[in-house]
């Protein structure tokens, strides 16, 4: 069965944007698919926040181009755009009630008070305000406050849905519950939705696909397990979810073997362009690490404990490498151990203990391109630097 390309809703091309001499976007180039959920995703000051602007026509481009369907709208101005925008800070009008902010862009559409009416009411009940109607914003939670400024934007019926952080000024719990609420509802109505946020947790369990942006540039384009299990950088594997970086030297003669603390290691991903004995830096999640019994299997590391974390789910285990010949590439790595792990009854601070590090996980990376951007790779982990030296 042939699978029908998607269809393009979104077409964004070149687009340059400085502010003085600071520059916020660079050449960024992206398709964003009919019905799908996008997520603009990386730090403060990435540009993320200013290509939203620019697709919203609150922000003029430099250079480049938007087209939405095919049809340029570069120089429209937001009003003859077709979308609907939730800021970070709801922008509710506070001398309005829920259903006069709910209807405040319906009547400039010259529909009558009926249409109007019927329409808030039908916003209303898809997120779950019914009678709240005449309630005025500052007699709502926070994340009643964030429903009706997803109502208030659903409701012109836009091509084109635009979310500036919507869930950061809210607690966690109700952040977490609008995650799903927000998804489920965007999947059911299908529309075309962009979510700008520097939340990793939000873009991995949201999105359809998210875009990593850093220093005003695309880094990488993925779905969310693309990202996470094949960072296309350091910066990436670094910035969505916690990485461990690991300092190792490429063997000569033995194209898929490095060293790491005195030790060899087999890997899957060879490490084309990088000379031998030239130093690697090979990354691995806490979750991939195996903490193990048997300290004689390949790939295994003896480290030593230096400080446990009772998480819950997990022990969260800093392990230390407690000498080798040369301190070079002395291995520092964070584990993540299931209490009901075989192994967990036994472990306590200052226990010798085995790792696995299994070759299919292990990413290699060039030594340069990790510590030119966060310093000694053995002491950082994800985005967490290691509190412990031994």
């Amino acid at each position: 069965m042939t699978m029908n390309p998607p269809i393009v809703h979104l077409e964004i091309r070149s687009v340059n944007k400085s502010f003085r001499k600071v520059t916020a976007l660079q050449d960024v180039s992206l398709d964003i698919f009919e019905g799908e959920f996008l997520f603009l995703l990386g730090p403060s000051g990435c540009g993320k926040t200013t290509l939203l602007r620019i697709l919203a026509g609150l922000e003029d481009a430099d250079s480049g181009s938007i087209l939405e369907r095919g049809v340029d709208v570069t120089g429209l101005p937001p009003s003859r755009r077709n979308f609907g925008i939730v800021f970070q800070s709801y922008a509710l009008f506070p001398n309005l009630t829920v259903a006069q902010n709910i209807a405040y862009g319906l009547q400039n559409k010259k529909i009558s008070s009926d249409q109007i009416a019927s329409r808030v009411k039908e916003m209303l009940e898809m997120v779950g305000l019914t009678g709240m109607e005449r309630r005025y914003p500052a007699q709502l939670s926070g994340g009643q406050q964030q429903r009706v400024a997803l109502a208030r934007a659903l409701a012109i019926s836009p091509g084109l849905l635009l979310l500036d952080e919507p869930l950061s000024a809210l607690d966690a719990r109700v952040r977490a519950n609008l995650r799903i609420e927000i998804a489920s509802l965007q999947r059911r109505l299908g529309i075309t939705t962009v979510m700008v946020t520097h939340d990793q947790e939000e873009a991995l369990t949201m999105a359809d696909r998210i875009v990593v942006m850093d220093q005003g540039k695309i880094v990488q384009i993925g779905t969310p397990l693309e990202i996470y299990q094949h960072p296309a950088s350091p910066f990436v594997a670094d910035f969505v979810g916690l990485m461990n970086f690991l300092p190792c030297t490429a063997l000569s003669g033995t194209p898929n073997r490095v060293r790491c603390g005195g030790v060899e290691l087999q890997i899957e991903q060879s490490h084309a362009g990088i000379h031998p004995d030239q130093p690697v830096t090979l990354a691995i999640r806490p979750e991939e690490v195996e903490v193990l019994v048997n300290q004689s299997a390949p790939n295994t590391i003896n480290l030593r404990i230096q400080e446990i974390e009772f998480m819950g789910p997990f022990y969260r285990l800093y392990l230390h490498q407690p000498s080798t010949e040369s301190n070079e590439n002395q291995v520092n790595l964070t584990a993540y151990l299931p209490p009901s792990s075989p192994v967990s009854s036994g472990i306590q601070k200052g226990v010798d203990i085995a790792v696995h590090l299994p070759a299919p996980k292990l990413r290699v990376f060039p030594a340069g391109a990790v510590s030119a951007r966060f310093g000694s790779t053995s002491a950082v982990l994800g985005s967490v630097h290691y509190p412990f030296h031994p």
